[in-house]
């Protein structure tokens, strides 16, 4: 293998990893600022701008609300009576932390802005979020399983003047839920306005800057990230979208529009003076409406609260399956995935799911493998004929290539041939990093010993002793952070990385030897904070190296 081709292969794989693990641009801090935008509605005429500020709202004390729980075995949902709002949204299956006593996870993180609020533009006084609600739905209504969908009723009137009806329509065995705002006009006048409805979300981690999370978009398959930033820009979230959510890697928080045109999506940042305390508010806003007397109107939405699973999503529909996204590489990350989880319902760990695809990806790759290293065989056996002839004709280089073409024809050698398989797994290798980064069947999910989460770095806890803070520290901060654990497993790949370097042939080219000694100590400093489940990849596929290059090597000393 020529050492500039090598070199080349390395920094490419050593850039792309520095870059998306390391230097990818994080969601900007909060502003200073509540920034707001609107975007113009194509098939309605549009309402003029307006600007929205976040309403000032007292902490409500919920021991002291009447509180209506709504759920299935996937999700428990609370609905105070003061607004109708969202109290509380707990994922019954994920929990918070890794530890077995942890809460659920919670998608409901502040009891000053409680999702669901609705307000009206013109007639603020008529104060929407401070009406108490009532429902004739139990306190406590569960939805069976394999059962039709049901609807849970909300209602609050201003006498005289409205009546407001919000209708939850929740569906067995799924994350998503219709919801229905209905404004009835009381009054002998007619009532015109405009209804916005917000919804208020928070990073479901703290200083995780891998997993950020994140305001995304959705419009014709393709996502678009929404920093703080653009908040105030007008047109940031197009008209007409599939969807809209805040999300990370793992869970996501959905709205999606079911009115044809009549809206607009307004972002802004609530600054809490906690850079990380903030709040990013989504407020829905409807196109101006009029009302005659006795006349309503009725707005749907479609939510989705709830993990990124594949099966999920897809029966909620309306394209969210787009939101697992894994670049580039997605075809080759599903069919992996799809592999991955085939070995898991088989052996209920993904550890060792992940060693049984590693096995898979080797035995198919085994054949060109062999014919790689077979080749750098021959061109180790050649080299002092190659270096004779780099010192013969060191003052003509034209002469040097046409004598190295030839004796590479004559001795039937590629001197690429070592690079090939290198090169066909690369993408291979990225594509399964994103996967793993990506799957939220993964969170959580234990392999053995002290590996109980293989989407976190590998860490073996040994006492307060093995504890080194880096985050402070130029570059070392950037690469490592917080070392709160011996990497045992990273170290392993790296151990494994220099003992399959050393089995094999490098040709004699002195600056070749150097770089491939040198590989296993950058790969396991870049390492140290990626997935276990990658490194636990990369341990194996040099294990297995190293037995297939041992097996050649015994033969083609025979």
């Amino acid at each position: 293998m020529d050492s500039k081709a090598l070199l080349a292969i390395v920094f490419s794989v050593l850039l792309f990893f520095l870059w998306q693990h390391y230097f990818a641009p994080p969601i900007a801090p909060p502003g200073q600022h509540i920034a707001t935008t609107t975007t113009t509605a194509p098939k309605t005429a549009p309402s003029p701008p307006v600007a929205l500020s976040a309403p000032t709202l007292p902490k409500v004390d919920l021991s002291k609300q009447k509180t209506w729980t709504i759920g299935d075995k996937l999700y428990t949902m609370k609905i105070i009576a003061q607004g109708a709002r969202q109290s509380s949204f707990e994922l019954l299956k994920f929990k918070k932390t890794v530890k077995p006593d942890s809460p659920p996870i919670q998608l409901v993180r502040d009891t000053s802005y409680l999702p669901l609020d609705v307000q009206l533009v013109s007639n603020k006084g008529l104060d929407l979020s401070g009406l108490d609600y009532s429902s004739s739905a139990p306190s406590n209504d569960q939805v069976p399983p394999e059962t039709a969908s049901r609807n849970v009723s909300f209602q609050a009137q201003v006498p005289g003047r409205l009546r407001i009806t919000k209708v939850f329509t929740v569906k067995p065995d799924s994350y998503a839920m219709n919801m229905q705002v209905r404004i009835r006009n009381l009054s002998a006048k007619d009532f015109s306005d405009r209804l916005a409805i917000s919804f208020y979300f928070k990073p479901y981690t703290i200083g995780d800057r891998y997993n950020l999370s994140r305001l995304t978009y959705s419009l014709n398959g393709s996502n678009h990230d929404v920093e703080p930033k653009t908040f105030d820009k007008p047109g940031v979230i197009p008209s007409s979208i599939n969807w809209l959510a805040y999300q990370d890697n793992y869970f996501i928080q959905a709205i999606v529009p079911l009115s044809s045109g009549d809206y607009q999506l307004i972002p802004s940042e609530i600054n809490t003076g906690n850079p990380e305390d903030q709040i990013t508010r989504v407020v829905y806003l409807t196109n101006t409406f009029d009302l005659k007397p006795n006349e309503a109107k009725t707005f749907t939405l479609e939510l989705y609260n709830g993990p990124k699973e594949m099966p999920a999503l897809a029966k909620a529909g309306h394209d969210l399956t787009a939101s697992i996204d894994y670049g580039w590489f997605s075809f080759l990350s599903k069919p992996l995935l799809a592999v991955l989880t085939w070995f898991y319902s088989y052996t209920g760990n993904y550890g060792v799911a992940i060693i049984l695809l590693t096995l898979g990806i080797k035995i198919i790759f085994w054949p060109l493998t062999q014919k790689s290293y077979t080749s750098m065989q021959k061109m180790k056996k050649i080299q002092p004929k190659i270096a004779q002839l780099r010192e013969k004709y060191k003052d003509d280089r034209e002469k040097l290539n046409q004598e190295l073409m030839q004796i590479y024809k004559t001795y039937k050698v590629n001197p690429m041939g070592g690079c090939l398989p290198m090169v066909l797994q690369i993408p291979v290798f990225f594509a399964l990093y994103r996967m793993l980064e990506e799957t939220v069947a993964l969170r959580h999910k234990p392999f053995m010993l002290w590996i109980n989460d293989l989407t976190a770095p590998d860490r073996l806890h040994i006492g307060s002793w093995f504890s080194i803070n880096l985050t402070g520290v130029p570059l070392l901060g950037t690469f490592i952070g917080d070392l709160n654990g011996l990497p045992v497993l990273t170290i392993l790949m790296g151990i494994t990385m220099y003992l399959q370097q050393k089995m094999m042939p490098t040709g004699g080219d002195p600056m070749q030897e150097k770089i491939m000694l040198i590989m296993p100590v950058m790969f396991t400093f870049f390492f140290l904070n990626f997935p276990s489940g990658l490194v636990l990849y990369w341990l194996v596929n040099n294990v297995l190296s190293i037995a297939q290059q041992y097996w050649i090597n015994r033969h083609a000393a025979a």
